[in-house]
């Protein structure tokens, strides 16, 4: 069994990650970095990593590491297809050659990333022969030939977008530039209700992803840009290193709701604040937070949120991403709870001026100004929601998922406009 991966950051040796023991348990899991990549002050893996000589042990190289990874589903269709134990280490090892950022974990000896033969690419091919493409996790099986790993449950595939539209699976060692989502097979509409999310934060000024609707192989999909993406001056694509706050605060990949112990909006303000990144990243978490409220998107959870990293060590606030007003979908069927607590609301729906106020004492804003915010944000929307409606429609959205998750901003936003 493998108990030991080489780590790369920017293409260059970081470190090694190692784990012993018979149970794996997080105790077991060690990284130690590479004495050159010190002596070099090259930028920490992580903030709750840096730099120095002695190994980091525990439970937080455990957390971070395994952030990487897939969930749900979309990991047990890997695991079963790969014919791999049900343990993260394992996992690691083998799909950990290419993961979201600029990290890469291999096992000693291994290519730095073993992607498809030019003749491979193909994304629809790659799809057909994989077999199975409407089941969960079908898409990310694709990426498996690369070691490719996505963190979160919904299914997705790095691509590369050529200019004139055709999308491919990405060459050896070269970066992908988007990743594609395919409609889910159990909401139906999600690919719809996040591009409207999307659209819309770029709509009325907020710093967001930017998406496109795509259909490949017959089935709806959104094509997301990469954030975790640079391009130089000569056209050179260069990848971003990236991290989400469960990774940044320590917190297992299983705990990313506050209502089963993981972080709230609190600690996230307390870390934007804490490493100083600026006056930009704490307007950005206030406009997360209030524009996750007015469009109900209740899933605005902790591995949502990220910080991106340079070469030279720089860190700021990720753009914005995975905007899913899930207020659209119907009750049982999506909880209302809202992923980290604003105030005392219960809901997503039902969130007032008083939790505003809690909110605003929590995390360290002026109680007037969030109120303000919350207002201009709620009204840019609703003078935004008919055209970004029609412009998601246009490019293919299907009409009645559209106008449902218009309705149900609309209603929102109004409702708490008011309060």
């Amino acid at each position: 069994m493998i108990d030991r991966l080489e780590v790369d950051l920017f293409g260059k040796p970081a470190g090694v990650l190692a784990i012993s023991g018979t149970l794996r348990s997080p105790e077991d899991w060690t990284f130690i970095y590479d004495g050159g990549y010190v002596e070099a002050g090259a930028p920490a893996l992580s903030v709750t990593l840096p730099l120095r000589e002695e190994p980091w042990g525990g439970a937080v190289v455990r957390n971070w590491f395994c952030n990487l990874l897939p969930e749900g589903a979309v990991r047990q269709a890997i695991v079963h297809r790969l014919r791999i134990p049900h343990d993260d280490f394992a996992l690691l090892a083998a799909i950990g050659g290419e993961c979201a950022g600029a990290v890469s974990v291999r096992v000693p000896g291994a290519d730095p990333v073993l992607t498809p033969d030019d003749d491979e690419t193909d994304l629809e091919a790659v799809l057909f022969l994989q077999g199975d493409v409407g089941g969960e996790g079908s898409w990310a099986l694709a990426g498996t030939p690369m070691r490719l790993s996505l963190a979160g449950a919904q299914d997705k595939l790095a691509v590369v977008a050529e200019g004139d539209g055709r999308l491919r699976l990405p060459h050896r060692g070269e970066p992908s530039t988007h990743i594609l989502k395919p409609d889910s097979r159990r909401f139906r509409g999600l690919r719809d209700a996040e591009a409207m999310g999307l659209a819309l934060a770029r709509a009325v000024g907020l710093d967001a992803a930017a998406a496109r609707l795509v259909d490949v192989m017959d089935r709806p999909a959104l094509l997301v840009e990469r954030y975790d993406r640079a391009r130089a001056r000569d056209g050179t694509l260069h990848r971003l290193h990236q991290e989400d706050f469960c990774q940044a605060l320590g917190y297992p990949d299983g705990l990313k709701y506050e209502a089963s112990g993981g972080p709230g909006l609190a600690a996230c303000s307390a870390l934007v604040r804490r490493l100083a990144v600026g006056p930009k990243a704490v307007q950005g978490l206030l406009d997360w937070v209030v524009f996750s409220a007015l469009v109900g998107n209740a899933d605005a959870h902790a591995k949502n949120l990220s910080l991106l990293c340079d070469r030279e060590g720089r860190r700021w606030l990720a753009p914005l991403y995975d905007l899913v007003p899930t207020i659209y979908l119907p009750e049982p069927l999506v909880d209302r709870t809202p992923a980290m607590r604003i105030g005392q609301a219960a809901r997503i729906d039902q969130v007032d001026a008083g939790d505003w106020a809690l909110f605003a004492e929590g995390a360290g804003y002026r109680k007037p100004y969030v109120i303000d915010r919350v207002r201009t944000l709620s009204g840019r929307i609703l003078d935004s929601l008919a055209g970004v409606g029609r412009t998601v429609m246009e490019q293919g959205g299907e009409p009645r998922h559209v106008e449902r998750v218009m309705a149900a901003i609309e209603g929102n936003a109004v409702r708490m406009a008011n309060r």
